[in-house]
């Protein structure tokens, strides 16, 4: 399914995080989503974190973790659904000044096979 939406950023902390606030209009209905990003300098790892405002209460999953190389950021973690582990990845690429391309994949083979189930690619308006 493809739809369109809308970002704004702002950095916080002196640039070591970072928050997105998204207004996303998929065909079921508008909804409302923040990314939370925290940098740790000492080891080069960010930390991202996602809040869906259809599940505003439930609790945040433990971060997705990772780091930049060649200019691709990839962070991962594990989780469990219906009783079953897999592995989610999340991977921020060609980036530009004005754009980069976001993808979510999740792996139950320990990372051996990828199914990817969200890509939004974003670009500045303003």
């Amino acid at each position: 399914m493809e739809f369109d939406g809308a970002c704004s950023g702002r950095l916080l902390i002196d640039g070591a995080a970072s928050l997105e606030e998204h207004l996303l209009n998929p065909p079921s209905g508008t909804c409302h989503a923040i990314g939370l990003h925290s940098y740790d300098a000492t080891t080069g790892t960010w930390f991202n974190w996602w809040l869906d405002g259809r599940y505003a209460t439930g609790p945040l999953d433990p971060p997705v973790r990772g780091k930049f190389v060649n200019g691709v950021a990839a962070t991962y973690s594990e989780f469990d659904k219906d009783g079953k582990k897999g592995i989610a990845r999340l991977t921020w690429s060609d980036i530009t000044a004005t754009s980069f391309r976001f993808e979510q994949a999740s792996s139950v083979d320990g990372g051996k096979t990828w199914q990817t189930n969200w890509i939004m690619e974003f670009r500045r308006t303003r």
